[in-house]
């Protein structure tokens, strides 16, 4: 019985340990760039101040992720974009990579007509 409880308490503390990490991931903020072949991306507030220097890290190609959220990171499309979904993964997989907590907004960037035929 004993064991059990114990068993119950450990699995408690793991999840709310998990939690409390996801809690403390970066929320990132996007825009496309004014000649709409970049995403502009930048830590909301909350998220730079609250930011953790103890979090594991991984290293991509010399990129350390997570990201520094005191910095502004751009994510070359290369032309303008024309289908939201691939822009809104390929945000979330640069910007967050496996970050835990990591968390990408990429504003809409089409025009009401656009909005429209949707």
């Amino acid at each position: 019985m004993h064991r059990a409880l114990a068993v119950s308490v450990a699995l408690a503390t793991s999840l709310a340990a998990l939690a409390t990490s996801a809690q403390a991931g970066t929320h990132w903020n996007c825009v496309l760039s004014d000649d709409a072949v970049r995403l502009v991306c930048v830590a909301d507030e909350a998220s730079t101040a609250a930011a953790e220097p103890e979090a594991p890290r991984t290293v991509v190609n010399g990129t350390v992720f997570p990201l520094d959220a005191r910095r502004r990171y751009v994510v070359d499309l290369w032309s303008p974009p024309d289908e939201w979904a691939f822009v809104d993964r390929l945000a979330r997989a640069t910007i967050c990579y496996r970050s835990p907590g990591c968390s990408v907004n990429v504003a809409d960037w089409r025009t009401p007509a656009q909005h429209a035929a949707r």
